[in-house]
């Protein structure tokens, strides 16, 4: 199949959803719903220097990043956790969320197209 993706692989979510389109667009549609919100999360804590609150929303994406085969937002927001977590690589952390924000919504570009295929 003719993919231009640049970020996302979904053979593992569909390998997951065993068949069915219906879960596809139920996982997309959450990820595209929720994932913006908990990027912001990661912003306000950024800025509030809230590390365990950093450490715990990166933590909470890496599942939503894996589902949508983004392999490079998982790993800077396993980066993110564990620079949060160890309060280290301060300096790092507002260019990697940054990274994180411009990335994610070029996935949902991607995901929005990809719909498309599955409704």
């Amino acid at each position: 199949m003719e993919t231009n993706n640049k970020h996302i692989d979904l053979e593992y979510l569909k390998q997951i959803a065993n068949g069915s389109d219906e879960f596809i667009l139920q996982m997309i549609t959450v990820f595209t719903e929720e994932i913006p919100g908990e990027v912001e999360n990661l912003q306000n804590h950024l800025k509030n220097k809230d590390w365990n609150a950093l450490k715990a929303t990166a933590h909470k994406m890496k599942p939503s990043y894996s589902f949508m085969g983004v392999k490079e937002l998982e790993d800077m927001v396993h980066s993110v956790e564990e620079f949060g977590g160890s309060e280290s690589h301060m300096n790092e952390l507002p260019g990697l969320i940054a990274s994180i924000h411009s990335i994610t919504n070029e996935v949902i570009a991607e995901l929005q197209e990809e719909k498309k295929k599955f409704q």
